[in-house]
C-alpha cells in the first residue's frame, strides 16, 4: 500500500486541471477555498468572481480520484497500473491510496508474458 498526500494547492490544481481537460464548466474567478468532506468523500471548490459572488463546484469521490491520478500522470509520477486506487481525507487533506492486492500474481503475469 502506498499513500500520496496532496496539499490544498495541489488538490485544487488537480481538480481544475481535469475539469479544463474535460471541458467542464468552471465559473470565472479565483478559488478561495477547498472544502473536504470525509463521509462520503467529496470536495467543494469555492470560487469567488470579480463581483464578490461565491460559486460552489462539487466533485464526488470518483471525480477526485480521476483528478489526482491525472495530476500524477501529467507530472510523470509513476503509478502502478494493476493497483486499486481510491481517495480518502486524512488529517484534513486529500490522499490517493494505492493498494496492490496480490504482488505475486502480478509478477507471474509478467514472467509468463515474457516466456510466451
Amino acid at each position: 500500500m502506498r499513500t500520496l498526500g496532496f496539499t490544498e494547492r495541489e488538490a485544487i490544481q488537480a481538480i481544475v486541471d481535469l475539469m479544463r481537460k474535460q471541458r467542464l464548466h468552471l465559473p470565472v474567478g479565483q478559488v478561495v477555498e477547498l472544502e473536504l468532506h470525509e463521509d462520503p468523500v467529496s470536495a467543494t471548490l469555492i470560487i469567488e468572481d470579480d463581483a464578490g459572488n461565491q460559486h460552489r463546484v462539487s466533485r464526488n469521490v470518483a471525480e477526485l480520484a480521476a483528478s489526482l491520478v491525472n495530476y500524477c500522470i501529467e507530472r510523470k509520477i509513476r503509478l502502478p497500473t494493476m493497483a486499486n486506487k481510491f481517495v480518502e481525507v486524512i488529517a484534513g487533506s486529500l490522499n490517493l491510496i494505492i493498494y496492490i492486492d496480490d504482488v505475486e500474481s502480478a509478477t507471474s503475469k509478467k514472467a509468463s508474458t515474457r516466456r510466451g
